[in-house]
């Protein structure tokens, strides 16, 4: 049986994978393990926690995530979530690939999914995921790239995967008014969303290729670069954005850019979420909504 362990505080926790329903996407997954885990909580859809993949991969039997039970280990390509499913769902639309399901009892997913909610932007929560020996021989590893500007977008990259940037911290220690949250808050959103743009542009159903897939994203790094570097300060962020319009003008390497750059964004903005206290604004909000006669 092939399994991945979830080891959080000390303890494993066995995954058993299900290679048939998600082969490409396992063989990936497995290929980036072992790997240290930043978790955080949903915002909109209930009970379930989840990290951001460290690899791209297309949907694989594709199924409605509001149908999964408790347990599941999934793969959401849209949000390039891998999440734990520990309770009821809210209403939510999304298509996802199951990779696999825990075995035993989840009552501890249960209690970490409450602590993740309660404590999200208030302390970082890590776990760490490892393959065990059965899963190995499944590991498909990444597409080597020739090119020295995308061998230096890749290596960008993995070093945001492995810690959150000193220019990060700076935005956290600004001191002013509605500071550092309208930065902090503004720099995630502006990241997410960059990142889902270029997920629907890389996905083949919207009918943007070739020449024109280029320009989309150059003019995408240009609009969101306004913000992400421009009023939010993420300077060196803002300049690897731009080392990748050059390579742009080649089109044999506009598909690898696109990759490079949807992990790298989808990165960051996981990075900057962990500092977000969303359960304690959700309250802030509630209380506020409740002096006006909202609710």
């Amino acid at each position: 049986m092939a399994c991945v362990f979830f080891t959080l505080d000390g303890v494993s926790h066995e995954i058993e994978l299900y290679p048939d329903l998600a082969p490409r996407t396992i063989g990936k997954l497995v290929a980036s393990l072992p790997a240290r885990i930043d978790i955080h909580c949903a915002k909109i859809a209930g009970q379930h926690i989840f990290w951001h993949a460290p690899l791209l991969a297309d949907i694989e039997k594709a199924q409605d995530i509001l149908t999964l039970p408790a347990g599941t280990f999934l793969y959401w390509p849209e949000r390039q979530f891998l999440e734990l499913i520990y309770g009821e769902l809210q209403a939510e639309k999304a298509q996802v690939c199951v990779l696999g399901r825990l075995t035993g009892d989840i009552g501890w997913l249960k209690a970490f999914g409450r602590r993740v909610v309660e404590s999200h932007g208030q302390e970082l929560l890590f776990a760490e995921l490892k393959a065990g020996d059965d899963a190995l021989a499944l590991a498909t590893p990444e597409k080597p790239l020739a090119s020295p500007g995308l061998v230096a977008l890749r290596e960008a990259r993995k070093a945001l995967w492995t810690a959150a940037p000193d220019e990060m911290f700076t935005l956290l220690k600004r001191d002013g008014m509605m500071l550092p949250y309208g930065p902090l808050a503004m720099a995630e959103g502006e990241f997410r969303k960059l990142h889902e743009l270029l997920w629907r542009l890389r996905d083949p159903k919207y009918g943007i290729g070739g020449g024109d897939r280029a320009k989309v994203m150059a003019f995408l790094i240009d609009a969101f670069n306004a913000r992400i570097d421009g009023f939010c300060g993420l300077h060196a962020a803002g300049s690897l954005l731009e080392s990748a319009k050059p390579l742009l003008a080649d089109p044999d390497a506009v598909a690898d850019v696109l990759d490079e750059l949807i992990l790298y964004t989808g990165r960051a903005a996981a990075w900057l979420d962990a500092y977000i206290p969303w359960s304690a604004l959700n309250a802030a909000t509630l209380a506020s909504l409740g002096r006006q006669g909202v609710r």
